[in-house]
């Protein structure tokens, strides 16, 4: 897996609902705050096997109940727990990203935008010197001679959000064909074909396909998703990049290009509305007036 954070942190969601500690110590059986805490790391737990994202209305109505009051308590000592017992803690997964000129547009004049997903997945915070395989493999290992689909769908889905950074946060549809094209990945996957192998990424919130027709023409971009910046993030793409490039005499210098490039892609996808993007500027195009930098992220990217 991708790097994490190593320093233990819990984050609490936003609550405005206020508890009587005292009053919800009393409370016996199911609506312990014990009980509903363990209820919640057990469901953690289980959303994370599949790959579904924690959402807080799953939260309320699967494990509080009738005690939604005690919301934020219950979240912050199963965090504990989960950072004690298992090495991991639920991060928030960050909002969806405005990338066609319609959703930008809607995004500046909404002026009641929620600041928070209410979505949080599962992330590892061992530290540095634990993350081997040995000790965080992705999944158990298989017999001699037989393939692992779950080492194989990690690869991938890595690989995938590297090409999008490494291509300045957006990705054209043509483009990331040709890339699984050299990676002889553009028909068959150890997981399925091309398309299924896509599809799941999308499911699982690692990449987004964006499309676009403000232009009068149907294009097609990927751009990295809310669990790919979480379970990956900038720190996992400079490894990847890292590992690749292997030895070399100038460090230094690659080290540069990969801090450009990843600038690049988070400037990219928090940039606003350009004020020259008219009703027909796409994505795609919004992204090309601005340009990037071909002497960094290009380079990386050939």
């Amino acid at each position: 897996m991708a790097p994490r954070a190593s320093r233990r942190r819990e984050e609490t969601p936003e609550d405005d609902d206020d508890v009587d500690m005292e009053e919800s110590q009393q409370e016996q059986g199911s609506g312990s705050l014990e009980q509903l805490s363990k209820g919640l790391v057990r469901y953690a737990l289980s959303c994370e096997y599949a790959r579904k994202p924690i959402k807080r209305q799953d939260i309320n109505e699967k494990v509080l109940g009738s005690h939604t009051r005690l919301f934020k308590e219950a979240f912050s000592r199963a965090n504990g727990e989960l950072m004690e017992v298992f090495g991991m803690q639920m991060v928030e997964l960050p909002k969806a990203d405005r990338v066609t000129t319609r959703q930008k547009r809607a995004a500046v004049a909404s002026d009641s935008q929620s600041k928070t997903s209410s979505l949080w997945v599962l992330k590892t915070i061992l530290p540095e010197q634990y993350r081997i395989p040995e000790i965080i493999g992705p999944s158990r290992p298989l017999d001699e001679g037989l393939i692992n689909r779950e080492d194989a769908y990690v690869g991938l889905y890595t690989m995938a959000i590297a090409l999008i950074t490494i291509s300045g946060g957006m990705m054209p549809e043509g483009k990331l064909d040709r890339a699984l094209r050299r990676m002889n990945a553009d028909q068959t996957t150890p997981i399925g074909t091309k398309d299924k192998t896509l599809a799941a990424m999308i499911k699982d919130g690692y990449i987004v396909r964006v499309k676009d027709s403000s232009s009068g023409e149907e294009m097609i971009d990927y751009i990295v998703g809310p669990r790919g910046k979480v379970e990956v993030g900038r720190d996992g793409v400079a490894k990847l990049i890292r590992a690749m490039h292997g030895e070399s005499d100038n460090l230094d210098e690659v080290e540069k290009r990969i801090q450009r490039t990843l600038d690049v892609a988070e400037a990219y996808n928090s940039s606003e509305l350009p004020s020259d993007a008219g009703p027909a500027a796409s994505a795609s195009q919004i992204g090309r007036k601005r340009g990037r930098p071909r002497n960094d992220a290009d380079e990386l990217d050939d």
